[in-house]
């Protein structure tokens, strides 16, 4: 499936709990390299999460909230697992909507997507993961964040899985600054945009519901991957594109820089 469409996704702040598969075990994760720095962020975690005051600045909640991931966070080792892609249960993921996908797009979004996480650094949608609390920007370790501290690892990892692919690159800014693109030899990135025109002559950016966009265009990625794999392709592809909430490919809006093509959805309001 190398010339399908690698693409890159964040984790989700919302977690299912529970899960049906036994404790982690770290040989078992994608990017076996890893494994070293993931055991021992998990035994940081683990210790930074038992001091209230600690975990409340690093994990950026309080409250119930607190109390919460300060138990996830404690038994990491000990609790039951589940798929990635059935553990995060953001927006995005609700509407990528796996489970409705057809058995190719399926095998393609299980194949070809990677999620940047704090804690595991970089896992598949079939990695089985426990829940678990810890945002790539937390300062867990020598004072630096989770993505300073990967970034050297996924960039490694990411220049053997991406070269001379297609990348669609749907990280928000908090994961895209755990990697290092300049060392990264693809055949084209992509990153997206959606726009919404209020009809006053002044573009407005979506942010939180961007989320939702990048969901449904995913679902778009997966089921036409011989397509949205190739750069000869993808952009008379998306003009075919039917998004569900009425955003429209805009070509002419479209920016290429030498490393980088940030692709425009307009909906007009």
């Amino acid at each position: 499936m190398s010339n399908y469409p690698l693409i890159l996704l964040p984790p989700s702040e919302s977690k299912a709990s529970g899960g049906e598969a036994p404790s982690l075990n770290f040989s078992d994760l994608s990017f076996p390299e890893f494994e070293k720095q993931r055991e021992l962020m998990t035994k940081t975690l683990i210790q930074m999460s038992k001091k209230p005051r600690v975990a409340q600045k690093t994990l950026g909640v309080k409250g119930a909230a607190l109390d919460k991931a300060r138990a996830d966070n404690a038994s990491l080792n000990l609790a039951p697992t589940m798929p990635a892609i059935e553990r995060y249960t953001g927006v995005m993921y609700d509407f990528i909507n796996y489970q409705s996908l057809d058995e190719q797009a399926q095998s393609c979004f299980a194949a070809n997507a990677i999620i940047f996480s704090g804690l595991y650094g970089t896992v598949r949608p079939f990695d089985l993961i426990p829940n678990y609390k810890l945002k790539m920007g937390a300062r867990i370790r020598l004072n630096k964040t989770c993505a300073a501290i990967w970034k050297p690892l996924i960039t490694s990892a990411l220049a053997s899985v991406a070269k001379d692919r297609v990348v669609w690159d749907l990280l928000p800014n908090e994961h895209s600054v755990a990697w290092d693109p300049d060392e990264v030899s693809y055949a084209a990135r992509f990153t997206v945009k959606f726009l919404e025109d209020p009809g006053d002559g002044k573009l407005r950016t979506l942010n939180h519901w961007s989320k939702a966009m990048k969901g449904a265009l995913i679902r778009y990625l997966v089921s036409n991957p011989d397509k949205m794999g190739s750069t000869e392709n993808a952009f008379d592809s998306l003009k075919e594109f039917q998004h569900p909430q009425g955003y429209e490919f805009r070509q002419d809006m479209t920016t290429q820089s030498s490393d980088v093509t940030e692709l425009v959805f307009l909906k007009e309001t």
